[in-house]
């Protein structure tokens, strides 16, 4: 008998080590919290997921109201302030507790973390915040590790002189974000100067071409691609920031060779990102006819329109849709290789977003926008710019890609001689994203 009572006392015992040992291994803890959206009464329902909750636990917030979690999770209704979370295990007393603060800024973040500047440039940087609750006080401090290269004033950076440093920005209770910001004279400050020249050939090696790219990407990275945004940041940087005027080039065929026109790429079209500068490029053409042939460098000629001589040499460029098209693929819009004019049946710029007669009185009532298209039969182009009393369109005719400044309150401007139509694209972009109607 008493061996029996030995035996059934240790296997009481080791059941009882090992029963503890169990929840010793395996504590309960906390494995997540997560919050609602803010309720009609600006609370906050706060959620916690309880693991390992093998016995009868329980939770509170600080340490009042303890309730049972229901499938694993304990639900709490907050306002404004800090708190303490807590569970406990009814059987062991293993407790675990978490401190929260509500209306917290948790995350700021700099809409970009790359940026170029020309000396002289500036530009509005961004923020967006992740918050716990809603935090009406979000104010900032901006600094940069060296004015001498950029200078920051409440989130507008300045490039002084060439160089690379960081601009950073703290929330009061010290969460922060940094962006890298290089100053670079490969461009320059945004500037309307119709005088530039044409861009020479092999003026930019495969380096600084590449640098060139990387500007004008990170540009529409630091907006929303396919936003309006994005396509006035490729329009201003290749009309003002760019140092050199891109050639006009009558187009050779299109690469979707609509109504028999040839097969061709990167001769007066350039349906690719980035600028065509360096022929390091030509592994992106898909067919050339005469070429090929970067921008600024010789390709023969097949039209004999505006005294142009068949079979001579004009530096490459762009036409005005081949131009057109190019914008809307680098800011985000894959829009197909497609040209100007009105005509049913074809699909063309003109059947983009929503056409309007370019009348006196439309143009000022100023329902168009930075970034519409401004067009008539046979040519198109798309607006850079806006004042009390000019519109700034960005195109590419035989002055090459530039921007043609012209008057809209003057009734006997070029403006309407020159275009038919505007055609507002709200519903073309994503977004409006934030951009300025004049640089």
């Amino acid at each position: 008998m008493k061996k029996v009572i030995f035996f059934l006392t240790v296997i009481i015992f080791v059941s009882l080590l090992c029963f503890l040992s169990f929840f010793m291994l395996n504590p309960i803890t906390i494995s997540n919290i997560s919050y609602s959206s803010l309720n009609p009464d600006n609370s906050l329902t706060v959620y916690m997921d309880v693991d390992n909750n093998y016995l009868d636990s329980v939770c509170a917030i600080n340490e009042n109201e303890w309730v049972k979690p229901v499938n694993g999770k304990c639900e709490f209704n907050v306002v404004d302030g800090e708190y303490k979370l807590k569970v406990k295990n009814s059987f062991t007393n293993d407790y675990k507790e978490i401190n929260i603060k509500i209306n917290e800024i948790t995350k700021v973040t700099i809409h970009t973390h790359e940026y170029y500047l020309a000396p002289g440039e500036s530009y509005n940087l961004r923020l967006s915040f992740e918050e716990i609750g809603s935090v009406a006080d979000k104010e900032v401090t901006w600094t940069s590790d060296d004015e001498n290269i950029v200078k920051v004033d409440n989130g507008k950076i300045t490039g002084n002189s060439v160089g690379t440093t960081n601009v950073k920005v703290t929330c009061k209770n010290g969460v922060s974000d940094t962006i890298k910001v290089i100053v670079t004279d490969i461009i320059r400050k945004p500037e309307l100067d119709d005088n530039k020249s044409k861009v020479p050939c092999n003026r930019y090696s495969k380096e600084e071409n590449e640098l060139l790219d990387k500007i004008l990407e990170s540009r529409v990275a630091a907006e929303e691609p396919g936003s309006r945004a994005a396509m006035i940041q490729v329009l201003r940087f290749i009309t003002l920031n760019f140092r050199y005027k891109v050639p006009y080039f009558f187009e050779h065929g299109r690469l979707n060779n609509t109504n028999g026109q040839r097969y061709v790429d990167g001769e007066g079209r350039y349906y690719h990102k980035g600028l065509y500068l360096n022929e390091s490029k030509f592994k992106d053409l898909k067919k050339v006819h005469s070429g090929p042939a970067i921008w600024g460098c010789g390709l023969v000629n097949y039209d004999d329109e505006y005294g142009w001589t068949i079979g001579a040499l004009y530096p490459n460029g762009l036409d005005c849709s081949g131009f057109v098209t190019w914008a809307m693929l680098n800011s985000g819009h894959d829009v197909g290789d497609i040209g100007s004019g009105i005509s049913p049946g074809i699909d063309d710029m003109s059947d983009i977003g929503e056409m309007h007669e370019l009348t006196y009185e439309y143009a000022n009532a100023r329902k168009y926008k930075v970034g519409d298209i401004v067009a008539r039969d046979g040519h198109t182009a798309l607006i850079a710019g806006l004042d009390d009393n000019y519109i700034y369109i960005a195109e590419s005719l035989l002055k090459g890609v530039r921007i043609n400044k012209l008057s809209y309150t003057d009734r006997n401007s070029d403006l309407y001689r020159l275009y038919g139509y505007i055609n507002t694209l709200d519903n073309f972009y994503s977004s409006e994203g934030s951009y300025t109607v004049m640089w």
